[in-house]
C-alpha cells in the first residue's frame, strides 16, 4: 500500500509542469484562480526554504527531475556537493557560493589544520554548479553517483536551506534506525517544544525590553522640568552650587537644629 502510493505521488511529480524559475530567493505559494491585486500579494520569504520527503528516480542518462514543491526555493543554477553522509546535498545558487566562501575562509584561518583541509577537498572536488534542462531536469555528475550509490531509485529531502539526494535503499536503511532511536525522538520533541514555546517567550522579551528602554531626550526634558518645578513649589530645602554641582541645604527644624527627616525628604528630592 505504501509503495503504491509512492507510485502516484512519484508520476504526479514527473508529469508536473514546472513553474516559471525564480530570479529571487523566497519561497511563492502556488496561485489558483484570479491574480491577486499588488496589495494582495503575500511578501517573499528572504531565506529559501526547502521541506518535505519526494520520491522518484534518476534516468538513464544519470538525471533527475528536481521536485516541484522544491523548485520555488531554488534558482536555474544551483549547487551539488557531497554531505557528511555521502548523499548528494543540493544548495540555493548564492548559498552555495556561501559554503564554498566559508571553506576558504576556514583555509585562511586555519592554513596548518590538515583535517580542515581534507574537510575543504572533499567539498570543492565533488562540488558541481548545475544548469535545470526542460521541465528541471538536471544531470547529477558520475563522481557525486559513485560517493552517494545513487542508482535508479532516489529520495530527495528537503532541510531548511538546502535538500539532500539519498539512495532509496540507503534512505530506507537510515530511517529504520532513526524510527528506533530514542534519543532522537527526544531531541526532535524538545525542537518541537522549544519552538512552539519560543514564539510566546520572544514577545515577552520584547516587551519587557520596551519597558526597559530608557525615556527620550524629549520625555527626560519633561520629566526633569516637572520635578524642578515641584521642588520650587514644595519650599523644601535650598538649591546652591558648590564647585560647579548642585547642592541641598537641609531645611530647619525650628529649634536651629536639621531635622533628619526633612533631609532625608531633601535628598530623596535630588
Amino acid at each position: 500500500m505504501l509503495r503504491a502510493t509512492q507510485a502516484r505521488a512519484e508520476e504526479a511529480d514527473a508529469t508536473e509542469v514546472a513553474p516559471e524559475a525564480s530570479s529571487r530567493l523566497g519561497l511563492r505559494a502556488p496561485r489558483s484562480g484570479p491574480v491577486p491585486g499588488p496589495s494582495e500579494v503575500a511578501p517573499a520569504v528572504a531565506v529559501p526554504v526547502l521541506t518535505g520527503t519526494h520520491f522518484h528516480a534518476l534516468d538513464e542518462k544519470g538525471r533527475v527531475i528536481i521536485p516541484p514543491k522544491l523548485r520555488p526555493a531554488l534558482t536555474e543554477q544551483f549547487w551539488m556537493m557531497l554531505d557528511e553522509n555521502d548523499n548528494v546535498a543540493i544548495y540555493n545558487h548564492q548559498t552555495g557560493l556561501d559554503v564554498l566562501a566559508y571553506c576558504e575562509s576556514m583555509m585562511a584561518e586555519y592554513p596548518g589544520d590538515e583535517d580542515i583541509a581534507a574537510a575543504v577537498e572533499r567539498v570543492t572536488s565533488t562540488a558541481e554548479q548545475v544548469s535545470v534542462e526542460s521541465n528541471w531536469r538536471v544531470p547529477v555528475s558520475e563522481l557525486l553517483r559513485f560517493h552517494a550509490q545513487l542508482d535508479k531509485k532516489v529520495v530527495t529531502v528537503g532541510v531548511l536551506n538546502h535538500a539532500v539526494l539519498w539512495s532509496r535503499e540507503k534512505w530506507e536503511s537510515q530511517q529504520v534506525q532513526r524510527l528506533q532511536s530514542g534519543d532522537v525522538r527526544r531531541a526532535q520533541a524538545q525542537i518541537l517544544r522549544a519552538a512552539a514555546s519560543g514564539i510566546r517567550k520572544k514577545a515577552h522579551e520584547q516587551a519587557m525590553q520596551a519597558e526597559a528602554e530608557p525615556l527620550s531626550r524629549q520625555e527626560q526634558a519633561d520629566h526633569d522640568a516637572s520635578a524642578a518645578s515641584g521642588r520650587r513649589g514644595s519650599g523644601v530645602g535650598s538649591s546652591a552650587v558648590v564647585d560647579g554641582s548642585p547642592a541641598r541645604t537641609a531645611a530647619s527644624a525650628g529649634d536651629g537644629k536639621r531635622s533628619a527627616r526633612v533631609l532625608t525628604l531633601s535628598q530623596l528630592g535630588r
